[in-house]
Formats: structure tokens, sequence, C-alpha cells
């Protein structure tokens, strides 16, 4: 069996949500258990950091990995969605784990598969956790696929369990409210474990008030622990500096190629987390905190969050989808400076399309595409649907193709935006 054989039998004989949409999704964690039972119990071998939400848990966890490693740990790394190839999901040290493991294991434990049937990101889960415990992590930082009570990477016992943003996304799968969504987010909240909050939001605060009493948990809103005195962004090269206060007036002075003012609670939440860690005697000063933040990219080879592409006509790739992510990106682009934006876009099928759509400028010339996936729709009735809230353009069969006329169509003045899904990213890359 070589790598690309297991790859494609990971991805194309398991159900994978990401590719099949709901028929792809199996909640619930018995699958899981079972196979870590017969792998010794990885996840129970090495110390974790959990991370869930609707927004930012990507960034999140790759600002604390980035940290950890600066201050010289070895430090997994498990997030999802991958774009290129499923062996960016799992990481130590910024390193993707070969290509040879993840065939060897394939191969080894084909049987046991095909007797548990798990889904694809069940069979992710439990190959991160035995690579992390095989190669003797100093810790794990885990992010959630979706949701978060049932979850995969619900069976870890973590020293600070993280929520990010909550937000209007899988709402056939989490609840139509944000306090429904909250309320699966808030199932990684563990018995007597922090729990840090990164976004403070009146409808939502109940619910995780109750969970973390429930379970005698310490919670922590991470904007109550901070307070942003600067903040300066520039979106072309992407950069941001902010300047925060903590309660003893200790001043943080950052940067990071992470860009938005999303990124301050982020912030916040990492250096909430980044005090707790310390509790348990982490080894971690301001230096390796600063570098962390500056060096994210190049420390965990993150990709997808507004990056940009400094060609002859600017490109700007992001995987952003949902209606809080969208509503940053278009503040975002509506900070540029250009003669026109020309937007390639791409959604999938089961996402609020309307309600994405009306968030778009207006004033964009769209590039509408369906990335080659089950879940992706017809970039035809893409285009239909967008034209009944009058955003203009033209329908084409390929992301590539999409990207080759705006290309064309474009002048130096002008910008170019790819997005709408990570599918769409990952074909644009």
């Amino acid at each position: 069996m070589t790598f690309a054989e297991a790859e494609k039998y990971i991805m194309e004989q398991l159900p994978m949500y990401e590719r099949q949409g709901n028929a792809g999704y199996q909640g619930g964690l018995e699958k899981t258990l079972l196979l870590l039972e017969k792998f010794n119990n990885p996840h129970l071998q090495f110390p974790s950091i959990h991370i869930a939400g609707t927004n930012g848990k990507g960034s999140v966890s790759s600002m604390i990995a980035s940290i950890l490693q600066e201050a010289g740990y070895n430090v997994g790394l498990y997030t999802s969605p991958h774009l290129k190839t499923i062996r960016e999901r799992i990481k130590i040290n910024g390193q993707m784990i070969p290509a040879h493991w993840i065939t060897n294991f394939t191969k080894k434990n084909l049987y046991l598969i095909e007797q548990i049937k798990p889904s694809f990101f069940e069979i992710n889960t439990v190959m991160a956790f035995c690579y992390f415990a095989e190669s003797d992590v100093d810790i794990a930082v885990i992010e959630t696929g979706l949701g978060g009570r049932l979850d995969a990477t619900n069976v870890i016992r973590p020293l600070v369990s993280i929520i990010t943003s909550i937000s209007f996304d899988h709402m056939k799968l989490l609840g139509n409210t944000l306090q429904q969504i909250a309320t699966e987010k808030a199932g990684i909240i563990k018995p007597n474990v922090p729990c840090i909050i990164g976004e403070k939001n009146l409808e939502t605060i109940p619910v995780f008030e109750q969970f973390a009493q429930k379970n005698n948990a310490p919670i922590t809103f991470a904007n109550d622990k901070f307070i942003t005195q600067k903040f300066y962004q520039s979106l072309m090269p992407p950069k941001i500096q902010v300047e925060l206060n903590d309660e003893n007036k200790k001043i943080y002075k950052l940067t990071s190629p992470l860009v938005g003012k999303v990124q301050i609670e982020n912030m916040k939440t990492v250096l909430c987390t980044i005090e707790i860690l310390k509790s348990y005697k982490y080894k971690i000063n301001y230096n390796h905190i600063k570098n962390g933040f500056s060096r994210i990219i190049e420390n965990t080879g993150l990709f997808g969050r507004w990056s940009y592409i400094p060609n002859n006509v600017p490109i700007i790739m992001d995987i952003g989808h949902n209606v809080g992510a969208v509503n940053n990106l278009v503040e975002m682009l509506n900070n540029i400076e250009k003669e026109r934006l020309h937007i390639v876009w791409g959604m999938m099928a089961d996402k609020d399309v309307e309600g994405i759509l009306k968030l778009l400028p207006s004033d964009a010339e769209y590039y509408f595409c369906s990335p080659h996936v089950p879940r992706a729709l017809d970039s035809r009735i893409l285009l239909e649907k967008a034209k009944k809230i009058h955003l203009n353009g033209k329908s084409y069969k390929s992301v590539r193709r999409a990207l080759y006329e705006a290309k064309r169509c474009a002048n130096r003045k002008d910008l170019i935006f790819v997005g709408g899904s990570a599918f769409v990213v990952a074909e644009a890359m």
C-alpha cells in the first residue's frame, strides 16, 4: 500500500463530513473509544489542551502551539480541515506526520478499521493520538472537528478547555440558536478542569456558566482579563500590532501576521491559557509569547486565514465560510484601497447560502465556482441565487478556471479575493 492509496482509502471509503455533509457525520464517542482501547488509550498518555468554537479555534490552536514551541516544548497539534493532504491535520513542532506513518498505520489496521467502521474524522483523531503518544510529545493542542459534546476529540482529559467564539454554522447538527450551539460546544467542559471563554456574548454566557458550575470548573472570560490599549493593522501585507494590559497593569506589546479585530479576542484567549499552563509549571516567558505570536506561520504552517499572495495582482485567500467569519472578511475587504474587487467564490450546498451572499460586497465582480466535492453547490445555482440580490458575475465549472478568469480580468490596482469554503482555497492554491 502506498501513501496515495492509504489517503484515498481514508478519504473515500470512510464517512467524511467535509465531503459528504450530514451523511458523513457520526456523532458519538463509542467508536473512537473502542479504537483507542485497541491501541492502549494513547489519548491518556500526554497532557493536552482542548479547543472548540465556531470561529477562531484554528488560529487559537496554532497560536498556543507556536508559543509552546518557542518555549522549547515538543508540541503536538491536531487541527482541521486540511487543504492539500490529510498530513496537515497532524503535526509535531510544525512538521506534518510522515506519509509512511499513515501508510503503515492504515495497512496494519485495515481489518480493524473495516470491522469498526469509524468515520474519517474518528480515524484521523485516533491516528493523531497514537502518533503523539508514540512521539512522546510534551503537550498536544487538540482542536475539535464539529461541535464538542459528541466530537471524537472529546475523550481527552485536558489541562484546560477553551471555547472561542459562537456563530451560526452546522445548524442541522448543532441547533438553530446561539444557545443551542453553545450547549454543544460547552460539552468539552470537564469536571474540575479550568475553562476559558474567548467571546463574551450575552446569549451564551449563561450556558457556559451553567456548564462550568455543574462541573466545578473554574471559568474565565478572556475579555474580562485584558484591556486593549492600542491596535494597528496592515492588511497587505497582513500584520497587526496590539498593546494589551492585564489586571495587574502588565503590558503586552504583540505583533501577528493574523489580521482582523477578532484576533484581539484570540490573543486574549491565548494569554489566559498561558497563565493556566504556567500554574501547571510550564516555563513560558514574555519572549516566548511575543515570538510565538509573531512566528505563528513559520512555526505551525497555518494557511488560509487572510493569506496574502503578492502577485502582479494581489490575491487574498481565506477559508471563512459562516456568517461571523464572512462579516469579518467583508469589513477588512472594505478597508483596502483598490480600483476593483474580484471575488472567486464557491460554497457548500448545506450552508446558509442566501444569508451569506447578502453579506458580500455588491460592487465586486464575482467568479462563482464549484469545488470538486459532493457537498459543493453547483456554481450555476450559486449564480442564480446571487443575481437575486444583485451580485454581478459569471459561473465556472472549476475553481482553477474561475481564478484564471479573475486574474485575466484584473489589473495591478485591483484585488482578487478567494473564499467561501476551505475546498475553494484548497483548489486555488
